[in-house]
């Protein structure tokens, strides 16, 4: 593991490339509804258990990697955006977008509140990250 000496980001290679920005977790929040933060760490403390996760951030999404990025984060102003990915296209709705990547589909799901985060929801991230 690497830590970018500008960013401070952690990355799974040495002078891996990267977008480097720094930028603080809690400005991503800023002008969002609580909800939002709310919904982000409780899939943060279910992601926190997995094996060897490095949650790293940006100015504008939280990124999710184990072998690879399985899951971006991105607080917009009413939902939080979540892209991960499976081996099958996934309906739309409730997904937003399902778009095929090489042999895996790129998904997008939008939540707004607390009860939208299902364990349905959070199994589908878990099999993005045994994928990835």
């Amino acid at each position: 593991m690497w830590t970018c000496p500008i960013c401070e980001r952690d990355l799974k290679k040495d002078n891996q490339w990267h977008m480097c920005s720094k930028a603080e977790l809690s400005t991503l929040f800023e002008r969002n509804p609580k909800e939002l933060e709310f919904a982000f760490d409780k899939i943060l403390a279910e992601i926190y258990e997995w094996y060897k996760v490095i949650v790293s951030n940006t100015q504008n999404a939280v990124m999710f990697v184990h072998r690879q990025t399985f899951l971006i984060i991105r607080p917009m102003s009413k939902f939080l955006d979540l892209k991960f990915y499976s081996k099958d296209q996934q309906p739309c709705p409730p997904f937003f977008k399902s778009t095929q990547v090489s042999k895996k589909f790129e998904n997008h799901y939008r939540i707004s509140s607390l009860d939208e985060l299902s364990p349905t929801l959070i199994r589908l991230i878990r099999q993005s990250y045994e994928l990835l």
